[in-house]
């Protein structure tokens, strides 16, 4: 049968609402009109266009009117954009695509009432991105770091709870996933030395400004920071960092190698310039090293995991043996000289970044010095002593340092020995059931015992309980205790004998007088007890304990601790 317009019987149907399954309709004739009362005629005013023609722009309008219309209540505070003033909120900042938009001013947050999801505009494209909801994870990163006295051009940055650093900003970074901290070991050479600075003024640089420029950068967008997003900000940040460094130190030759560990939620981004080592340490021991270094292979070294013999940034330089050559970085911060037009050898400040995403398989990750790796035997030592300090970061830091100079002999110039040592707790207990995660839930109260050494650093440097002026360096301090660590720990079952002992002949506490075997008895601590005497890293240490359990080395203006949980 041909069709000579109109529309065909399915879309007839379809039109006047039938079941398209259907295999016929019943539909009223002119005819039979007479057999419906006058409200139940069908084409009742009729004013000749097509029925279906009708149903069709009928769905239409109830399409567009769906479109059109908030399909629940507006926000609190939200204001459709186009009443927005251009002063509040500048067409460049106006989302350009799909559905109707609202803003508030207040929380500087668009909501679409297509999909009734809240957004904020991404700086980069110009478009609108979802608003991220942080996540927290099971995850606990526990740090420490130790450095050589002499050890001058080295410094490192530990911010443990980077949210609260943004806050005594006025920023906020509530966004990222927790939980959220920034550790950053810059290694320094060519220093040179001053009045004002005896270590390296390219190190000092970037330690005091390479974070506050990284929560500058995650505060502008509260989205979800993807893996090529952060990779893409980290190089952007060590790139002006080091352009504004050698802008205002023209004449400077300082230089440092950088690795920077950011931890959001359970992934870890590793960016590194230079050759600070950095080594990954899986729960079997293994050790992974996801960054090459940007530096010249030494000829004595026997190991190929140079930058330049992987066909890296340095392949350009692999020719040069390094007695020969003025420099043996090949990326680094500083070094202006090796950065001018028509230099010899042209440096880089663009870092490697790798994103690691964790789980219970990952023990933790160490940032170590080079002249250290080297002197200790590298990643085999490494995971030695990560296996050997019992989730203990301080511990472990600070025998890596001991390593080296049982290993170089006395260190009498200025050399970089020195590591960050990260470990990470709680992983493997996110699919554990909720009656395990209950019992390790923080008690109320614990009973200490402590062990206290003082330091020349301290705000009081007198022994009360020998009534002698403490000559000692930190460094000496913590060699102690972690001696005290290790003959404490060779057997269990001696354990609280063996700190009885030491406690009384070492520790410069009054508490190590009380009698029997309560030496060093701090009583009954509830949280926030000590806060004002010891600082806050002594409750986090001391509400983390097991019973019979000793601590990390801990800092306080008394000077340096371990504690024993007695129950």
């Amino acid at each position: 049968m041909r069709n000579f317009g109109g529309p065909r019987a399915g879309e007839l149907r379809l039109g006047l609402g039938a079941d398209r399954n259907l295999s016929h309709e019943v539909v009223p004739t002119a005819g039979q009109a007479g057999a419906f009362s006058s409200q139940d005629r069908q084409n009742n005013g009729y004013s000749g266009t097509p029925m279906w023609k009708l149903a069709l722009e009928r769905a239409q309008r109830e399409q567009a009117s769906a479109a059109s219309a908030p399909a629940a209540k507006i926000p609190d505070g939200f204001k459709p954009v186009e009443q927005i003033h251009e002063n509040q909120l500048p067409p460049s900042k106006r989302p350009v695509s799909g559905g109707r938009w609202f803003y508030s001013e207040k929380r500087q947050v668009f909501w679409n009432a297509t999909d009734l999801k809240m957004y904020v505009l991404d700086p980069a494209s110009r478009q609108p991105a979802e608003l991220h909801d942080s996540m927290t994870s099971e995850l606990r990163a526990m740090v420490g770091a130790c450095f050589h006295e002499n050890a001058v051009q080295t410094r490192h940055v530990l911010v443990k709870d980077l949210v609260k650093a943004a806050q005594s900003l006025r920023l906020s970074i509530d966004h990222l996933d927790q939980p959220c901290a920034i550790y950053a070991l810059y290694e320094g050479h060519r220093g040179t030395p001053s009045a004002s600075n005896a270590g390296n003024s390219c190190a000092e640089f970037c330690a005091k400004n390479l974070h506050q420029k990284l929560l500058l950068k995650l505060s502008a967008f509260r989205g979800y920071w993807d893996d090529k997003r952060l990779e893409a900000t980290m190089q952007e940040i060590f790139v002006e960092l080091d352009n504004e460094y050698c802008a205002k130190h023209p004449s400077a030759v300082d230089g440092c190698s950088a690795l920077v560990a950011l931890v959001t939620g359970e992934r870890l981004v590793l960016a590194s310039v230079g050759d600070v080592a950095g080594v990954i340490i899986m729960q079997n021991g293994e050790a992974r090293e996801p960054l090459k270094p940007h530096a010249l292979r030494d000829p004595d070294d026997d190991d190929d995991d140079s930058d330049d013999q992987a066909g890296g940034p340095a392949a350009a330089e692999s020719a040069i043996r390094l007695a020969d050559a003025p420099i043996r970085w090949t990326r680094a911060f500083g070094d202006s000289d090796f950065k001018r037009p028509g230099s010899a050898v042209q440096l880089s400040a663009v870092p490697d970044v790798s994103v690691i995403y964790l789980n219970q398989q990952y023990r933790g990750v160490a940032l170590v010095c080079r002249a250290l790796y080297n002197a200790i035997g590298k990643s085999v030592a490494v995971s030695t002593v990560f296996r050997r300090s019992r989730g203990r970061p301080r511990i472990a830091s600070g025998a890596l340092v001991d390593a080296a100079v049982q290993w170089m002999g006395k260190v009498e110039v200025d050399i970089g020995l020195g590591s960050i040592v990260v470990f990470f707790d709680g992983i493997e207990e996110n699919a554990a059931s909720p009656q395990k995660r209950r019992k390790t839930e923080q008690p109320t109260q614990v009973r200490l015992r402590h062990i206290l050494l003082k330091h020349k650093e301290c705000k009081s440097t007198v022994d009360k309980v020998r009534n002698k002026q403490v000559k000692r360096t930190r460094g000496e301090a913590e060699r102690m205790l972690r001696a005290v660590l290790e003959e404490c720990e060779v057997d269990a079952l001696k354990c609280t004998k063996a700190f009885t002992q030491r406690c009384r002949e070492i520790s410069e506490c009054s508490t190590s007088l009380t009698a029997g075997d309560l030496a060093g008895d701090l009583g009954w601590v509830k949280p926030g007890k000590n806060e004002a005497k010891f600082g806050p890293s002594f409750d986090t240490a001391a509400f983390a304990l097991q019973i019979g359990q000793l601590s990390d080395i801990i800092d306080s203006d008394s000077g340096v601790h371990i504690l024993l949980r007695a129950a």
